[in-house]
Order: structure tokens, then sequence, then C-alpha cells
């Protein structure tokens, strides 16, 4: 019967018509599966039978029907194994979908409930991060890629592609990528010109939180009470928001018993920290450090030492109690500074309700420091303005060692002396990013001015390897200092430096020769050579990056923004000559006694104290000269203004010209010189 039923399935399987031996085979084994099966159930059938009618034949019938239900078993399994050995061993196709279907369910469901739990309580931070990381990867990949010499034609675009890329992830992100947007567009005119393009609208970009939030924080941070109840009146919407805070305008209240405020009194400006700064700011700040590591490592770019001090400095901008800490001690240098105690006011704070959240200072009316209609409406001189703000930036880098380092034009407010209306006073605000210098640095900082007004290239080589940067590039530090083209007489026979402020261009003895080579460099640099020139100057200029003084990073940012502001205003005040000014009296000024004494004639020697006195001679008539041409700048510019009914350019367009030709010349780099306009 086994072998009957073998040969049916034989010939059965084999008229079928299936497309291939795969199905064959399949079907075959389905079928020796119910075959043996089948025969199984007969002979248990048959034994059953048996054992009820013929006792005596139990034992022998139950042997036959093992052997048949065995040797049909084995036969299956060799037909299953012999036919299907070439056939994968996985499950159908039509049974791997309904798994695939539910473990993409599974992922997609996970994905989902992240990023809803990130939303909800963890501010966005790590979708945030990922972004970010995105980004830098494109954005690496596609340096890779097509930034190489074969591909020069086409920088431009991949510029124009990497700028938009960094706009719209700081708008996406907010926070702290808006400052860093910020930074950029600053920073505009030294960077190709699709960025300056990309950020020119970005300081408008820092949206605010709804009022229901800030009550939130308010009640938070003061114990369950609202602002209703701690000012009689509170506005609703902010009015102005930036990338970590926004201010609301309010009143104080006055304790019972006392007089109501007359008009215009008891205003103040209540600072409010946005709610999702303090969980994203960790997450932020280790993204930025990860790309400067990472694009350090991928283009051999020396950026990553900043990210230290750049991390530090932005966490302690984000505690409002830390900014008033920093207004407070502003306001006690500046009262002690005669000649400008009562030209710059720094808001009151009221530490009733101040906290790392929110900050109140005492509210003011004015205008921003370049708005020139304002100030014409008032009838204050832009350059007595500029003088005042040029005077602080210096007494705050060569005398106090205390630099409010974001001093854009909407941080310093201008308005008329409510002694004198025909003066300006300045308000500074916005107070959480200052720099500590220390008495060894400032000391080093003013002699650096000082030195480089009376040319002494051995004082000046000296300081700056004491500061990690080559020797050979203490021209091209100098000129970064006072944002003006510099140099020095380094060989004898050189001809000696003009001295008129900058205002013509150097004449030199001999013909320059390029410091990386013999050859002379080519008027025509590619998109390609250029930055790779840059970074080759730069990497060569900082040798050791341990010994650069972070207070660096800082202070040329401050300078240039002070610079931009000159500038908008149609460059009214000497900058160069206030900060030298300044830098002079900071080397007369320190706090130890003991320094104070070693410059005396007894401590020092006739001859160390003679050349220290002609130093500080010729450093005054130096800056007497640069006067003059500051004074003939101005004349000519005048000239053309009322005279010719033109335009003309003013002393900060001048040395902004001139410090583009010497990038030009120097590295093969081309300054957007519209930048510069601030």
């Amino acid at each position: 019967m086994l072998q009957r039923a073998r040969a049916t399935y034989r010939s059965l399987v084999h008229s079928l018509p299936f497309p291939s031996s795969r199905v064959r085979s399949s079907a075959g084994v389905l079928f020796s599966r119910a075959l043996s099966r089948s025969l199984s159930r007969s002979s248990s059938s048959s034994l059953a039978v048996t054992t009820s009618s013929s006792p005596s034949r139990n034992r022998p019938t139950t042997a036959r029907s093992r052997s048949l239900s065995t040797r049909a078993y084995h036969s299956s399994y060799r037909l299953y194994s012999s036919s299907s050995s070439s056939a994968p061993k996985h499950p159908p196709r039509s049974l791997k979908w309904p798994r695939r279907a539910r473990n993409s369910a599974i992922v997609v469901g996970l994905g989902v409930a992240l990023y809803a739990w990130d939303n909800t309580y963890y501010a966005s931070a790590l979708t945030r991060t990922a972004r970010t990381a995105y980004v830098g990867a494109v954005m690496a990949l596609d340096f890779k890629l097509n930034f190489n010499p074969d591909n020069a034609t086409a920088i431009d675009a991949l510029h124009e592609r990497v700028a938009h890329r960094i706009n719209d992830l700081c708008v996406t992100n907010g926070g702290l990528y808006i400052k860093l947007a910020q930074s950029l567009a600053i920073q505009a005119a030294i960077l190709p010109k699709p960025y300056r393009e990309a950020f020119a609208n970005v300081f408008d970009q820092a949206p605010h939180v709804r009022f229901d939030e800030v009550v939130k924080i308010f009640e938070k941070e003061f114990i369950g009470t609202h602002p209703d109840d701690a000012f009689d009146e509170f506005s609703r919407d902010p009015i102005a928001s930036a990338s970590i805070a926004q201010v609301h305008r309010a009143r104080i209240k006055r304790k019972s018993g006392e007089q109501p405020w007359k008009e215009g009194e008891g205003w103040v400006a209540v600072k409010i920290r946005k709610p999702s700064v303090v969980i994203q700011v960790e997450w932020d700040l280790m993204s930025y450090r990860a790309l400067l590591w990472t694009y350090e490592k991928l283009f051999d770019m020396p950026v990553s030492f900043v990210s230290r001090e750049v991390t530090a400095r932005m966490r302690l901008e984000v505690d409002l109690a830390n900014e008033a800490r920093n207004a407070e001690k502003t306001a006690a240098y500046l009262e002690k500074e005669t000649s400008l105690k009562d030209k710059v006011l720094v808001p009151k704070v009221y530490w009733d309700w101040t906290s790392e959240a929110v900050m109140t200072a005492d509210f003011f009316d004015g205008c921003k420091l370049t708005d020139k209609k304002q100030l014409e409406q008032w009838h204050l001189s832009p350059r007595a303005v500029m003088d005042i703000a040029n005077g602080l930036l210096g007494a705050q880098m060569f005398k106090f060692g205390w630099v409010h380092c974001d001093p854009h034009p909407g941080n310093l407010l201008v308005r008329p002396h409510p002694s004198n209306p025909r003066k300006p006073q300045l308000i500074l605000i916005d107070h959480g990013l200052y720099i500590p210098l220390t008495e060894e640095f400032r000391l080093q900082y003013c002699l650096l001015w000082r030195s480089l007004f009376v040319g002494d290239t051995k004082t000046i080589e000296g300081i700056v390897q004491s500061w990690g940067i080559a020797k050979e590039h203490s021209e091209m530090f100098a000129s970064m200092t006072l944002l003006r083209p510099h140099r020095l007489n380094k060989e004898k026979g050189a001809g000696a430096e003009k001295v008129d402020g900058g205002l013509k261009e150097r004449k030199l003895g001999e013909k320059r020769k390029e410091e990386w080579g013999e050859k002379d460099r080519p008027k025509e640099v590619s998109k390609y050579e250029q930055p790779n020139g840059l970074k080759e100057r730069l990497r060569d200029m900082l040798q050791n990056q341990e010994k650069i003084p972070k207070e660096l990073i800082f202070l040329g940012r401050t300078a240039r923004m002070m610079q931009a502001n000159n500038q908008q205003l149609g460059s009214p005040s000497n900058r160069i000559n206030s900060l030298a000014h300044w830098a002079s009296a900071g080397l007369e000024y320190t706090a130890s006694q003991s320094l104070r004494r070693s410059l005396t004639l007894k401590n020092v020697g006739l001859k160390t104290y003679a050349v220290e006195t002609f130093r500080s001679l010729l450093f005054r008539v130096v800056l007497l000269f640069v006067d003059v041409g500051f004074a003939l700048t101005q004349a000519r510019q005048w000239f053309f203004k009322v005279v010719m009914k033109k335009d003309h350019e003013g002393f900060e367009d001048l040395l902004q010209r001139q410090i583009s030709k010497m990038a030009k010349d120097e590295f093969g780099v081309e300054l957007d010189e519209e930048a510069f306009a601030g």
C-alpha cells in the first residue's frame, strides 16, 4: 500500500502546473507529511481492530504497523531533505510582511513617543542636538567632496549652501543658536559674502514666550507670587526679546503710607529668562564643542581651543543673578572714575525681585547708540556720544580690567542728560557677558598698545611670544589688535614707518617677500587657495594654543563691535586715539603699589628711567599726529558732504579700505568692505 501511495504522489505532484521545482518540492513536503499522518492513523485503527478481534495477533500486528509508520515517516523525511536541499531555510514571503510591519510599527511608535517626551519634558533638547549633528555632518561632507582645486569655480555655491544651512539651523533651534548666528553676523566681513547675506536679519529672529509662561516662571521663583501682585503694573507683551530672555515693563508697588509715583517715576525693566534655556544650554554647548573638535580634526584648523572659555561664559550668561552682580560691579567702577561718572549710567538692581531666572532694574527711555535721526531731534552730537562710548571701552579694557563684551547698539542707550539736555548720557544695559582681565594681562595689553605706537618692536615681539603667538606674525597680530594696517620695522635699512595714524600706505625701503616663500605672491589667487592660505597662516601663528590668553577671544570681538558703532555714525570719534590714551593711563594706574614703585628712578636706574620717559613722550607725539590726521579726514569728509553734496568715506571707512588691501596682499583674502558698515 505504501508503494502505491508513493507512486500516486509522484504522478500527482509532477502533473501539477507549478512554475518551479522549488514550489513542487514544497508541495511534496506537505503531501509527505499528510501521508505520514494518514498512515499513522490507519495503522493505529487497524491495530485497535486487530486487538479487539484477535488478541493472539496483537504483538506482530503492532510491530508491523510501527514498521510501516516508521518507514513512511523516514521516506517522507528523505524526500523532503532531497527535494528541498537547494531551497533557502526561511519562512515563505507571505509570512515576512506581517513581521516587518510589526517591527516598523514598534520603531515608529518608539520614535513618536521619544519625540513627544523630548518636546514636552526636555524642551526639544535631543531633537535640536540630533538636528545639529545631521546638519554638521552634511556640511562637513559637502566641504570634503566639493572643496578642492578642481572645483574652484563652484566654491561660491558651496559657501552659499553652507551659509543657508547654518542660518536655517540657528533659526529653527533658537535659543543660544540665535546668539551664535549673531556672532557670525558681527564677524561677517572676514567670511565669504554668502554668510553676510544669510545672516543679515538674524538680529530680529528672537521669538518671545507667552504671558502665561512668564507667570509660571515668576511664581516659581518667588513662591507663588503673581507679577500683578508684585507690581502696580506689568505689561503683558514684552518690550524686547533676545535669545536668552525677554523684557517686560513694570511699575514698582509703593509701600503703604508712601506718596504715589509722579509721572515717569517707578518704572522698571523685568527681565525673564525663557523656560527652555536652562534645559537646552548644556546640550547646545555640548554640540558646539563637538562640532569645533570634529571640524578641527577634519579640516586641520586650530579652532577647538576657544570652546572652553566660550562655554564657561555662556553658562554664566544664562544666570540673571550673576548679571545683576555684574551690573553692580560695573556701577562701582564708574562711580570711582570721574571722567565717566556722570556720563554713563548703570540701572539700579532691585534684589527683592531678582533671582537666577528674573532680574529687575530701573527702566530708562532712550534710543539706540546708532540712531542718527533721534540724536538729531535731541540735538545731541554723534561725536560726543561716540567719545563717551569709546572712553567707556578704553577704561574697561585698560584700567578696570572688567570688560562688557556685548556693546552692540541695543545695549548702549542714549538719552539727553537730565541736568544738561544738550549733552548725552549713555545707559549701559545687558550685563550678562563680561570678561575679567588679570592684572598681568591688563598691564601687558596696555604696554602692547603703547609699544605699537612708539615702534618698540622688541617689546611687541616679547609680549606676542609670551602669548603663544609666533614672532614672525607680530605684524598680523598688531593689525588685528588695532583694527588697522600696521607695519613693524624689523630689519635694519628698512624705511621708517610714517607717523600718519594709518592714513597712508607704509613705505618700506625693500620689497617685501612672502613669509612662507621666496617668490612674490601672485596678484590673483583662486577661491580654493584663499582660505587654505589663511588657514596655514593661522596655524603657524597659533604655535602654542595653551598659552594664548582666552581674554583675546572676546576683546577682539568687542573692539570690532565698537568700531562698527563708530562707522555707522559716520566715524565721528577718533577711536584709536581714545583707546591709546586709555592704554597710557592704564600703565600709570595699577592696584599693586609694588609695581607702581618699581617705575621710579631709584628702583629702575637712570638708563631705564630715561628710556621709559622718552617712550612716553614719543607716544604723546605720535598721538598728536594721529589727531592731526583724523582732523584732516574729518575736514575732507565735511567738505564733500556740505560743499560738494556727496557722501565721502570717514576715518573708519579709510582704515577699513586699507586693512582690506592688506588682507588681500598678505593672505590673498578679499574682505567684504560693506560688512564693516556695522
